[in-house]
């Protein structure tokens, strides 16, 4: 998948992916900043992204993590992240884990999903039939173990919170047959239960509406970082200059005012659980 995105991105991209290469091989700041003859602080430094690695010292630490694998991808964003230009650029990043980092990073995600139900709220079955029918040739259980892990980021302590608008035809697109439908529907009843999770349903009968140009997920990171991305078919495009992602959220504004309330938007879901007979 093609991946668009400015220098910022690619630098809050590459300590996202430092940092979770270190501790899936158990390796602490202290431990890493030793092997590259350097303090933890120093070291530390880098994946907060107050500073960037040099390539000599990329190559040892992935050989240190034992990932040398990820040396081509992590100095593409490394040349990216050294960018002097604050207009994004297309890389040749094909790397789904990758291309979705940021949201694990994510305090507050607002999105519209006006063709599926949003990934985040999607259930196993659900996400299989999309990805059978969508990504061809692919490992499908992997795929789908994947985009179950990532709605961690909605369970795990301290949660970020996530304020979904989702179209009417959306939810009523048969995706699989009546069980993975009602699943669906229970699913989305029990998950906007959390104080977390708010889910608006946008009517089919609205009309024109700011976002009839396609799906789109704005993300606010602890720090206050915005980012806004899109997806299409064959590509993701990120977001973070001042101007879009003022455009992004003059239309999540819009489409929360054009939704149903959540709580009507519970009792339509409720509807549609009931006209899906098993």
């Amino acid at each position: 998948m093609q991946v668009t995105f400015g220098p910022q991105v690619a630098r809050r991209v590459l300590r996202y992916e430092l940092d979770r290469l270190c501790a899936q091989a158990g390796k602490n700041h202290r431990q890493v900043g030793d092997r590259l003859g350097m303090s933890r602080v120093a070291f530390t430094h880098i994946t907060s992204g107050r500073n960037l690695l040099s390539k000599p010292a990329l190559e040892v630490l992935l050989d240190f993590v034992g990932r040398p694998d990820r040396l081509p991808l992590m100095l593409q964003l490394l040349a990216l992240a050294k960018s002097k230009s604050d207009q994004p650029a297309e890389s040749s990043v094909h790397d789904v884990e990758l291309a979705v980092g940021l949201e694990g990073l994510a305090v507050h995600i607002e999105a519209f999903a006006p063709m599926t139900v949003h990934s985040l709220l999607q259930t196993q079955g659900y996400a299989r039939e999309l990805i059978v029918h969508w990504e061809p040739g692919v490992d499908v259980e992997r795929n789908v173990a994947l985009r179950l892990g990532r709605q961690s980021v909605l369970t795990r302590e301290n949660p970020a919170e996530l304020w979904c608008v989702i179209e009417e035809q959306a939810l009523r697109r048969p995706i699989g047959d009546a069980t993975v439908m009602a699943g669906q529907f229970d699913h989305l009843l029990e998950i906007t239960n959390r104080p977390n999770v708010t889910v608006q349903v946008l009517p089919h009968d609205v009309g024109p509406h700011p976002a009839l140009k396609g799906a789109f997920v704005l993300l606010t990171i602890d720090d206050g970082w915005r980012v806004a991305y899109e997806v299409t078919r064959r590509s993701v495009h990120y977001h973070d200059l001042p101007e879009a992602l003022d455009d992004y959220a003059t239309a999540m504004s819009h489409l929360r005012r054009l939704a149903l309330n959540p709580k009507r938007s519970r009792t339509f879901l409720a509807m549609l659980r009931k006209e899906t007979r098993l």
